[in-house]
């Protein structure tokens, strides 16, 4: 039973007082029971407002900590969920992350869903600049919000997707799942809510915004990190930024190409490909059926070979 109908209950008389405090007793176990696991977890503090949780972010040795993100009551799999349930999310990847980037960077946050690595990078690097690009507009104003609580000013938000071509797209969306959301139904779900979104290319809005230069790329965009690459293809070649990127072949399969194909396309810039491994960046030449890894970095031998030279095995 709720809260909510137990007080009721006891306010109708349906309950005594000493079974009402009882039961109330029962559900604020639940508050000492998350006080007690979030030691280890990447989760320092919960907080709890009128209509709001909040969860805030633990320092370590890579991140500074203290970043705060609301939790939507239907995302199941919302991050800061994500990171007390696992303890810490996307441990091996995110910790690579955290060591390629240095303060000053330019950075692109391609899918920044409720901005976490946004306002995180935002709070590690504060004389960098994080553009953000999310087209759902439900988890924009999530992203929107979690800025804001932060005041995390070097953010620059921007409310359409980058893809290969200027155009309307259709994105599939859910509530209880933002990060599935693709300008495919990748899910095959039928209660998908459908919705259009704008999408620019990645060479239009850095010549639009006269940005001067691009250092990193993070591109989770749940399939569709190929279009992204191609309409970026002239700044990738000319800026040479580091490249952290999802790849999945489940959901490549569903836009028609494979994760080679963006191997390939970052090679004939010169790239390798990598994947983290306790630390350490370890070269990709192909990604095949058994390669367990989803998330990989491309990094150029020149333009970044104080970095390999730091972190490859």
């Amino acid at each position: 039973m709720a809260i909510k109908d137990t007080k009721t209950d006891f306010k109708d008389n349906k309950l005594s007082k000493a079974d009402f405090i009882g039961q109330m007793h029962e559900m604020h176990k639940a508050l000492f029971d998350f006080a007690g696991n979030l030691a280890d977890t990447e989760i320092s503090k919960i907080e709890i407002e009128d209509n709001n949780v909040i969860f805030t972010t633990r320092k370590t040795d890579l991140i500074p900590g203290g970043v705060k993100f609301y939790v939507d009551a239907l995302d199941k799999r919302i991050t800061p969920l994500e990171a007390f349930n696992f303890g810490q999310y996307e441990q091996e990847d995110s910790e690579m992350l955290y060591r390629l980037v240095n303060n000053g960077d330019i950075i692109f946050d391609i899918g920044a869903n409720i901005g976490w690595y946004a306002n995180n990078l935002a709070r590690k690097l504060p004389d960098s600049v994080i553009y953000c690009f999310e087209p759902i507009p439900e988890t924009f104003a999530q992203v929107t919000r979690n800025t804001e609580l932060n005041g995390s000013q070097n953010i620059k938000l921007n409310n359409f997707a980058l893809s290969d071509a200027v155009q309307t797209l259709t994105f599939y969306y859910s509530p209880s799942v933002t990060g599935a959301s693709s300008s495919v139904n990748i899910t095959e779900n039928d209660s998908m809510v459908k919705l259009e979104c704008q999408a620019n290319t990645l060479d239009n809005y850095f010549k639009e915004n006269n940005i001067s230069r691009l250092d990193f790329i993070k591109c989770d965009v749940e399939g569709a990190e190929f279009m992204v690459y191609k309409g970026g293809a002239a700044t990738i070649a000319q800026q040479k930024p580091i490249v952290f990127s999802e790849m999945l072949r489940k959901w490549a399969a569903k836009f028609n190409y494979h994760p080679n194909d963006i191997v390939d396309f970052f090679k004939q810039f010169g790239y390798n490909c990598y994947t983290s491994h306790k630390g350490r960046l370890v070269i990709v030449d192909r990604i095949t059926d058994d390669t367990m890894e989803t998330n990989f970095f491309f990094l150029h031998p020149e333009k970044h070979a104080d970095k390999i030279k730091e972190l490859a095995a």
